[in-house]
């Protein structure tokens, strides 16, 4: 129903096998926004929160918990009910659902998202950290990438700016391979080592440097190619006419999502309006 954003979702994914978790610095929008929200709460506060060890933990897995609970929730369903699910009204038009959430956005909603937005500003990445499921799938991915920062300890001066610099608070001067689900191949770390080619990404099996300007190439390439052949391949849009849009958007406030497989039942059989 929505071939666009699985083929997205592709890009993605080999992004993240490809350079790590750089999707979420590079070309996430809602990244983007939660750096900039973190720059301000620096430059309102002097500072930003950092939450201490014995709270970061278990904060950092609930996006791996939300993450387990919609896997969990897919795969407890049967091929009836996912194909029921797919060719349902509710599916057919989520796109248009979703633009409503935001175009007539209820209260609730709009609390919640400032409320995420005030604690990005008081702690950095608060939503990309600790409740992202995307960041915890990408990050997952991440783990399998073959381009991993180095540093060399032999030309270390242990100056410790690469572990201040990181905006995911990832120990790099502690460690020779860094090795984390939260490093996101920004190369902040990279920009600010004093000391010439000791801190580098490297391609572990080549073992070869990967030259910095190489990296953003890299993503934007591999996320417009398998995009644009998406499109050129005419596996981009979902074959709804204007005609559908307009008959389902008649109906369009009556369609919530389904919770069993009996309400899919009713949802796919229920008589469409009449155009």
């Amino acid at each position: 129903a929505h071939p666009a954003g699985v083929f997205i979702l592709v890009a993605i994914i080999v992004v993240s096998l490809l350079v790590g978790k750089a999707f979420c610095s590079w070309l996430c929008p809602v990244g983007f926004l939660s750096e900039r929200l973190g720059d301000f709460g620096r430059w309102l506060f002097g500072r930003t929160l950092t939450p201490p060890r014995w709270l970061d933990w278990p904060l950092r897995s609930l996006k791996y918990l939300l993450l387990g609970f919609f896997l969990y929730a897919i795969l407890l369903m049967s091929a009836e009910a996912l194909r029921a699910f797919l060719d349902s009204p509710y599916n057919l038009v989520a796109d248009v659902k979703m633009y409503y959430f935001f175009a007539d956005i209820s209260r609730t909603a709009l609390i919640v998202i400032l409320a995420l937005a005030l604690l990005s500003v008081i702690i950095r990445h608060f939503w990309c950290r600790y409740l992202c499921p995307y960041g915890a799938l990408l990050g997952i991915m991440s783990l399998l990438s073959p381009q991993k920062i180095r540093r060399n300890p032999t030309s270390c001066i242990d100056c410790g700016k690469c572990a201040a610099a990181c905006p995911s608070r990832i120990a790099v001067d502690r460690v020779r391979t860094v090795v984390s689900d939260e490093c996101t191949g920004c190369l902040s770390c990279v920009d600010v080592c004093p000391v010439a080619d000791t801190l580098q990404l490297h391609s572990l099996p080549a073992r070869r440097r990967v030259p910095p300007r190489l990296v953003p190439a890299l993503i934007v390439g591999t996320f417009v190619v398998i995009t644009g052949l998406a499109m050129a391949a005419g596996y981009w849009d979902n074959g709804l006419s204007l005609q559908d849009y307009i008959r389902h958007g008649r109906a369009l406030r009556s369609y919530s999502h389904p919770t069993s497989a009996a309400e899919l039942k009713r949802m796919h059989e229920r008589p469409q309006p009449m155009r």
